[in-house]
C-alpha cells in the first residue's frame, strides 16, 4: 500500500484513474480493502515481468511533474 495522501486527493478512486490515464500505471484504490473510509492509500501489485516493472518505474519518475500539471 502507497500513501497518497501528499497528493492532496481525497478520493483514492478518482486517484487510480487519473495514474491509469496519464502515469500509464495501474493501482487499486485502497478503500477496497477496509471497512473504515481510508482513502489515502493505493495498492500496487508487482506479479509482472522484470522489464514491466523497470516501464512502470519509468513512468512513475514522471509522477510529480504529471500531477501539478493536471487540474484534478
Amino acid at each position: 500500500m502507497i500513501d497518497i495522501s501528499k497528493y492532496k486527493s481525497d478520493d483514492d478512486l478518482a486517484f487510480c484513474t487519473w495514474l491509469a490515464e496519464h502515469v500509464g500505471v495501474g493501482a487499486v484504490p485502497g478503500s477496497t480493502f477496509f471497512r473504515e473510509n481510508v482513502n489515502h492509500l493505493i495498492r500496487l501489485h508487482f506479479a509482472k515481468k522484470e522489464d514491466t516493472l523497470y516501464e512502470a518505474l519509468n513512468r512513475l519518475s514522471e509522477i510529480n511533474k504529471k500531477w501539478q500539471s493536471t487540474s484534478f
